[in-house]
């Protein structure tokens, strides 16, 4: 297997714009300017945005708030799970509420797949399952409209999922053929949505697939943060990463691996765009734009590699932000979010006009797209969406 050297030659990403942004992007009264300082000192000398607008989703408060997931983005429609309120789709770009659909007291992040949503919960009802089943929870599958194309209760023999059963931590669910996986804390499951049957599975994430030309390789990145390919040729870097972010495409360039490195400016604690060959070649690039935190507690990419990152600036747990880069590593913006004390991660997706942003358990945030400008080196601009596991 080919060893990428850590020393790679860098392209630097192109300059970041002055704050003062000329595109429809940032609309009239909204800050083009530098991000409101306050208790944001760290941000005063970034680009700062307005969202486009804020929606205020209605929440069960009688009812704790034990898991949040999504959003996904289906269409025009953002779909989000929460304990206090099961699950609920909202037209984003107008900002009304689409549909909704109950669910018991623990949500897994919906998933959409093949156009529909599949949405996964305790049961509202628990139904009956064989003898010797352990009822896992429900799955339904719902079109784009919000009507029902099946209800199907999860189980397995006791002996099968006992320890998915016992396990707790955060959830994710992604496609497996035309099934899904359920992980839940170290622990997964492939549940079969004819027949809601589970079977254990690795609780391993999906790898990053990148295709170019006819060649194929499956990244992931490992336990110590390495970042491993197999294709031709495999490669695997020599020095650890923080969060694998996925691929990006750029003009007449071969595709690249993008993560987020936690690195230091002086006492300060900063996240770094890094960008490596997903061929294995040396090429990289790097970008001169680091943001100040200490940590992610959620992300998203588009399909060309626009980044949005929800940032923890500090060990506070109530200054929180987003954000935006394009797919050349430029800074667009940055959007501090409500500061409240926020145990719960922050789910991001990218849309082809927006970002959207689910945080707090009740509020759906939509922020500015992030296209670059036409004139900057790398700008690419291809209807994108994907969303935080």
């Amino acid at each position: 297997m080919k060893r990428v050297a850590l020393v790679l030659p860098l392209l630097v990403a192109c300059k970041a714009r002055p704050a003062h942004r000329d595109d429809a992007s940032v609309r009239p009264g909204d800050a083009s300017g530098p991000a409101d300082a306050g208790a944001w000192k760290e941000l005063a000398n970034l680009p700062g945005v307005a969202p486009v607008r804020v929606v205020h989703l209605p929440v069960k408060t009688s009812v704790p708030r034990f898991t949040v997931g999504g959003p996904v983005l289906d269409g025009e429609l953002a779909v989000v799970s929460s304990s206090q309120f099961g699950f609920i789709a909202v037209d984003y770009s107008r900002g009304q509420l689409a549909w909704t659909k109950p669910a018991g007291t623990h949500v897994a992040p919906p998933l959409v797949l093949d156009g529909n949503v599949v949405l996964i919960g305790d049961c509202v009802n628990p139904p009956d399952v064989p003898d010797g089943d352990t009822l896992l929870g429900c799955a339904r599958v719902v079109t784009q409209s919000g009507a029902d194309q099946a209800y199907v209760a999860i189980h397995a023999k006791q002996a099968v999922v006992a320890e998915f059963a016992g396990a707790d931590g955060p959830q994710a669910v992604w496609p497996l053929d035309n099934n899904v996986v359920w992980r839940r804390g170290d622990k997964a499951v492939a549940v079969d949505l004819l027949s809601g049957i589970a079977k254990p599975a690795p609780a391993d994430d999906p790898p990053l697939v990148v295709t170019y030309k006819d060649r194929t390789w499956r990244i992931r990145r490992t336990d110590e943060g390495l970042i491993s390919a197999d294709g031709k040729p495999s490669w695997h870097t020599d020095r650890a990463y923080g969060t694998l972010l996925g691929a990006v495409y750029l003009p007449g360039q071969s595709p690249m691996v993008r993560t987020s490195q936690p690195t230091r400016s002086g006492d300060r604690p900063e996240l770094l765009l890094f960008d490596t060959d997903a061929t294995g070649s040396l090429h990289g690039q790097v970008s001169i734009h680091p943001v100040p935190g200490i940590g992610l507690i959620g992300h998203a990419i588009s399909s060309v590699g626009d980044v949005a990152l929800a940032v923890r600036l500090d060990t506070s747990l109530e200054r929180d932000y987003v954000a935006g880069y394009a797919a050349n590593a430029l800074l667009i913006w940055v959007y501090p979010l409500p500061q409240v004390k926020r145990p719960d991660p922050v789910g991001v997706a990218i849309a082809p006009e927006a970002v959207v942003v689910f945080h707090d358990g009740d509020t759906l945030t939509v922020l500015p797209e992030l296209s670059a400008p036409p004139t900057a080196p790398g700008a690419v601009r291809v209807p994108s969406e994907n969303s935080t596991p």
